[in-house]
């Protein structure tokens, strides 16, 4: 009994290193993200900045985590090439950026992206993958306001989202207030976007 009590203390001693700075889901993870242009070299973090919490198994921050936005699944969206911030990794091939953690375990993204015009959404809810240390911690909604991927937000964007909600199909790209549906809360949100005049531009050079 000696034996087992001494091998049970020295197994959780070295437990607790090895859990240390292994990413969990008790991080704080958005349930929706959205995909935004940019005016004069700005991007529209006001409507689009979202913030990723990673904690290790024991609670703690873990600093200097990767984390992955994946939109592989989206299929009716693109990157931008530049996503104008320093710390942003872009993969266009895997359509994914990465930026890693601080120490309080936090980082903040504002995407830079847009959808491929009327008719053409095909990605429900749920499309986006996050990632931290190649764990799985959540799987976003992706909207997007520039909906038709050129000349920032205008008349062809508004065309894109009534067709979409003309749909009846829950289509991410256009469920800005992440209800989990298309209504009027969403174009107003749109509507919104639209007026601040922070979206002005849409990508340069988008991700294939």
């Amino acid at each position: 009994m000696r034996l087992v009590f001494l091998f049970a203390i020295v197994g959780a001693a070295l437990a607790g290193p090895a859990m240390a700075g292994i990413p969990s889901i008790r991080g704080s993870v958005p349930s929706c993200i959205s995909l935004v242009g940019s005016s004069a070299g700005v991007p529209a973090a006001a409507v689009g900045e979202f913030t990723v919490v990673i904690h290790d198994l024991a609670d703690n921050p873990v600093m200097g985590a990767p984390v992955v936005i994946d939109l592989s699944g989206e299929l009716d969206m693109s990157l931008c090439g530049d996503q104008m911030d320093h710390d942003a990794l872009v993969n266009c091939g895997a359509k994914t950026v990465r930026k890693f953690t601080g120490v309080d375990g936090t980082v903040r993204f504002t995407l830079l992206g847009g959808s491929n015009g009327g008719g053409n959404a095909v990605t429900l809810l749920g499309g986006g993958r996050i990632y931290a240390g190649g764990v799985l911690v959540g799987t976003p909604t992706v909207s997007a306001y520039d909906l038709d991927g050129s000349g920032g937000l205008g008349a062809n964007d508004m065309s894109a989202w009534f067709g979409d909600f003309g749909s009846g199909q829950p289509f991410g790209r256009s469920d800005y207030d992440c209800s989990g549906s298309i209504g009027a809360n969403d174009l107003s949100m749109w509507l919104a976007a639209f007026g601040s005049g922070t979206m002005a531009t849409s990508c340069g050079v988008s991700c294939p």
